[in-house]
């Protein structure tokens, strides 16, 4: 082997610059493959766990998306339609108002999964007792050991316009007028829907930001003090700017969760009443799985992807962490 690299290495300075590359390049190749044939029982090993991800987590998303072009259900052969399951998606009357929910959805979404889990990081980062701190942290992680679907369900009790507690409390100081059917009537049922988990102090984010905020250094923090940089100020000019990267990861997520989520929806009103409260998602998943139209909910799957990715992009370029503008130069 050596004798072979030591030979490479005379042809190439003998025959040029643009020739060495092509021979460097061979090089690597041929190293690379050695290295991987001396490791070929850790490539075995991991072989069935990535023919198990194809064959489950990427064959079934990707035929979907191909099939967003045929007309097809389960036991039936697929027929190419070209274009007509998006044609017929943007010609559906509600269209415009499944978007414009989705997008209120986004929006409100990006400030309760990242504006709040970031007060709630910067209140238990501050606590000075290690105690408290870890109290506090457990209070936060508890939450995530309840399922979604059971915190659906006692939102939907909450929101009861008879027995509920919002209902209860309003009458009960006297505001009987504001005591409504909120996930029943058309001007505030999304707004019903968008308040389930409030205060929205998300688990998972706020121990994002808490990670953050931990890889601050000390001597930042010494240095501000020493210059009077204290309180909201130091929020904002040092610890926001340092955890841009925990930022864009959360707007990231905010984004695809408003994208596709729409088991709340489903569970509180199932689109309703009439139409108010319906989101693509939501159609995906009714003219796939109760209609048997496979192929229109592909088509309206393809689309949520393409306005994830296009939003996904969007974000990774206008949120850059600190630093990493020169690490890319």
């Amino acid at each position: 082997m050596s004798q072979n690299l030591a030979a490479d290495e005379t042809l190439d300075r003998s025959q040029g610059p643009l020739n060495s590359n092509t021979r460097a390049g061979k090089r690597a190749a041929r190293t690379t493959w050695t290295e991987m044939r001396k490791a070929w029982q850790a490539y075995a090993l991991l072989a069935p766990t990535f023919l198990m991800l194809i064959a489950f987590m990427y064959y079934p998303p990707i035929l979907g998306l191909i099939r967003s072009f045929f007309e097809w259900a389960p036991g039936t052969d697929a027929t190419y339609v070209g274009l007509s399951n998006f044609r017929a998606y943007f010609a559906y009357p509600e269209t415009p108002r499944e978007i414009s929910n989705m997008g209120k959805l986004i929006l409100f979404g990006l400030f309760s999964n990242m504006v709040v889990p970031f007060v709630m990081a910067e209140m238990i980062y501050s606590v000075r007792s290690m105690v408290a701190k870890g109290f506090y942290r457990l209070l936060i992680i508890i939450p995530m050991l309840t399922p979604g679907l059971v915190t659906i369900l006692l939102w939907k009790h909450i929101y009861d316009p008879k027995f509920g507690p919002v209902h209860t409390l309003l009458s009960a100081v006297g505001l009987d007028a504001l005591a409504l059917n909120w996930l029943g009537e058309p001007s505030t049922a999304l707004y019903a829907i968008m308040g389930v988990g409030f205060p929205w102090v998300s688990s998972i984010g706020t121990l994002i930001y808490l990670g953050g905020l931990a890889q601050i250094s000390a001597s930042i923090y010494d240095s501000c003090l020493l210059d009077g940089c204290t309180g909201l100020r130091r929020v904002l000019r040092i610890d926001l700017p340092l955890v841009l990267g925990q930022v864009r990861l959360l707007a990231i997520l905010a984004v695809i969760h408003g994208l596709t989520a729409f088991n709340t929806i489903l569970v509180l009103t199932d689109g309703g009443p009439g139409f108010v409260t319906t989101v693509p998602g939501l159609t995906m998943y009714k003219r796939a799985f109760l209609t048997q139209q496979f192929g229109y909910g592909s088509a309206i799957g393809l689309m949520l992807f393409v306005i994830a990715m296009v939003l996904t992009l969007t974000v990774n370029r206008s949120v850059r962490p600190f630093g990493e503008d020169e690490a890319g130069r």
